[in-house]
């Protein structure tokens, strides 16, 4: 507790200043405008996130955004760093520049007010966790030069007995010399340790794993990830002789110091393990330099504005991966605690892949004041990979497409709009999983394409709600009977999403939202009944609902957050299905001054009633769900 302690002293030293409300008013579930996905500090909610967008991973498929301009994402950003983001997928990525086939991630970066501020927050839990934050937001020369800065320390326990430690930091100074000009600097890291290898369990036969204590840590002690991953770039945004200008430019790098894989191969009903194996990497490298630039030009024409947009993006990316050591360590029993020794180990040589590509982009969007609006966009891509394996170079990887994009969406009545969308894309494909032979193999981009429809109804001026619908198809890759991961066949998913978000009575928010989600695969080893004609991992059915209510004239508020999920594949070849799951988080707020700072302290409880049961990963391994947990969080202003 004395971390604790000494966070608090900070915040006393810094009370003097001027306040202006920031963290304290973080809250996901009263910000969000619909279900689709929305991060605002340490909170994130929605049916969908940067890696499960309608199936897919955004982030994965190389569709992330910082302030709406590209960046390729090889090391996550801190939160020290960025205020939050929001999916742009459906209505939400009508009017976006370019969107893409999978959905994108757009992060938002944290910037100085006008006024000095000082924002902490400190949780305790879940499961006895302790953690510090301090932002700091400083004002230098007006409104024209200011400071974002922030430090972050995690002593995390996770729920199934990990202990890893996190050092967050960022700093992002944001200057605007005249009126429409923005240059933002910014650099953050995350230096993780001691973050031990959850256990990833493979089952003998078509069943789940027995039932196991949570919260037991069964892995093996050395079999740790040790690593820093760090951001930095430079934005710049102006008004430039009628047109409007944005450009950034960034790097995104981890580096692996140590990262280890803990497997168990054919558990039985009763629990016996037939084999554990740890794979261990050191020295890995993943990194990319990308940016954007970025011109429009409005032309208003009565009730209509007329944008004409043209970019220009790019990206070098260069990923240092594989020489494992794999260490076999027998027989064990699974949720058994069973520390084994250290072995000595050996490393082989490594792969190296080099990604090139640079996109030119020409746009066109209409908005016509109570009628609707309408974009369409194409873009020329140029994309090379070479792959150098320690068996020698494999051949060059080269697609040169053309991409179309086109939306629209209609005003029937001031309440009703309808919508649609049609995009084609270039985006990445997962790497290969830990139990490939082929592990952190990344296979050539592929092209894409989605097909989206809906209607969105404004029930009153503060609460609307949206049905959708949408398909969409890329290539289908995942383990084949060798265990190489490779294409296997054609994957479509096709589905139908709701939303309904917004204030339903003075101090009722609610966000809630479903996606029912068709995934089938076509191909040779479907027709031959090799593989099944869903993909592993695939969830017919994700379903959220928040409710938050603030107490009139009342500093309390109280929340809650519901997510239920529908049946899971769990095998390739269909024959194994992890049932639905429900679960339900309580929580409330209580909102008072330190001196003239304003402070909240915020309590939750997730998994109310401490349900238990089992996720699947695409490769077909099972982890169990995060049991009975409680937090709580004081964050005050100053």
């Amino acid at each position: 507790m004395r971390f604790f302690a000494c966070s608090a002293a900070v915040a006393a030293l810094l009370s003097s200043g001027s306040a202006l409300a920031q963290r304290t008013t973080d809250n996901a579930t009263t910000q969000s405008k619909d279900a689709f996905g929305k991060k605002v500090g340490d909170e994130q909610i929605g049916i969908y996130n940067p890696f499960d967008v309608r199936g897919f991973s955004a982030v994965d498929a190389g569709n992330t955004r910082i302030e709406g301009l590209y960046f390729q994402q090889q090391a996550g950003p801190t939160d020290r760093l960025i205020e939050g983001s929001t999916m742009r997928v459906g209505i939400s990525a009508q009017g976006y520049p370019f969107p893409a086939p999978t959905g994108i991630a757009d992060y938002a970066i944290r910037k100085p007010g006008d006024k000095t501020l000082a924002s902490v927050v400190l949780r305790y839990g879940p499961f006895d966790a302790q953690v510090g934050q301090l932002d700091l937001s400083v004002p230098i020369v007006d409104k024209q030069l200011g400071v974002q800065a922030g430090i972050g320390y995690f002593n995390e326990n996770q729920h199934f007995g990990g202990t890893p430690q996190y050092l967050s930091m960022s700093v992002a100074p944001v200057w605007r010399p005249a009126e429409g000009v923005e240059v933002i600097p910014f650099w953050s890291s995350i230096h993780t340790n001691s973050q031990e290898a959850q256990t990833l369990v493979f089952t003998a036969g078509d069943y789940l794993p027995p039932r196991v204590k949570r919260g037991v840590y069964a892995g093996q002690p050395w079999a740790t990830y040790e690593g820093i991953n760090w951001n930095t770039g430079l934005i710049v945004k102006a008004p430039v002789a009628g047109f409007d200008v944005a450009a950034g430019i960034f790097r995104s790098v981890s580096h692996d110091q140590q990262n280890a894989i803990d497997l168990l191969i054919g558990v039985t009903p009763d629990g016996k393990a037939a084999d554990r194996l740890v794979i261990i990497d050191q020295g890995n490298r993943f990194g990319a330099t990308s940016g954007e630039f970025r011109v429009s030009r409005n032309f208003d024409e009565g009730d209509r504005r007329h944008t004409f947009i043209a970019t220009a993006r790019g990206r070098d990316q260069r990923r240092l991966y594989g020489g494992s050591d794999q260490i076999d360590l027998g027989p064990t029993v699974w949720g058994a605690v069973d520390y084994k020794p250290r072995p000595d180990l050996v490393f082989g040589a490594k792969s190296r892949d080099h990604v090139r590509q640079t996109t030119f982009g020409l746009g066109y969007q209409l908005k016509w004041l109570k009628v609707g609006e309408f974009g369409i966009g194409v873009q020329k891509t140029d994309y090379k990979k070479d792959v150098t394996t320690p068996n020698g170079a494999l051949p060059e990887s080269k697609s040169s497409p053309w991409l179309l994009n086109a939306n629209a969406a209609i005003e029937l009545t001031d309440r009703f709009v309808v919508y649609g969308s049609y995009a084609r894309g270039l985006e990445e494909s997962p790497v290969a999983p830990d139990r490939a032979v082929n592990r952190d193999e990344a296979p050539p981009a592929f092209k894409t394409e989605q097909k989206d429809a809906g209607v969105r109804w404004a029930i009153t001026p503060s609460l609307s709600a949206i049905a959708g619908v949408f398909e969409i198809t890329k290539p289908y890759f995942n383990l084949d009977a060798q265990s190489r991961f490779r294409q296997l066949g054609q994957l479509r998913h096709r589905g139908v999403e709701l939303s309904i978000a917004g204030q339903v009575l003075d101090g009722l928010n609610v966000v809630a939202g479903t996606v029912f989600l068709d995934a089938q695969v076509t191909g040779e080893l479907v027709d031959a009944g090799t593989i099944g004609k869903k993909p592993v991992g695939a969830i017919e059915r994700h379903s959220i609902a928040s409710i938050d209510y603030r107490f009139p004239d009342s500093p309390f508020s109280v929340d809650a957050f519901f997510e239920e999920t529908g049946d899971r594949i769990a095998n390739i070849q269909n024959t194994l299905v992890v049932p639905p799951r429900a679960v339900l988080a309580l929580g409330g707020r209580y909102r008072f001054k330190i001196g003239k700072s304003n402070a909240l302290i915020r309590a939750q409880v997730g998994n109310v009633f401490n349900n238990y049961g089992y996720g699947v990963g695409g490769s077909g391994f099972f982890v169990y769900n995060l049991p009975r947990r409680l937090s709580v969080t004081l964050t005050t202003d100053i």
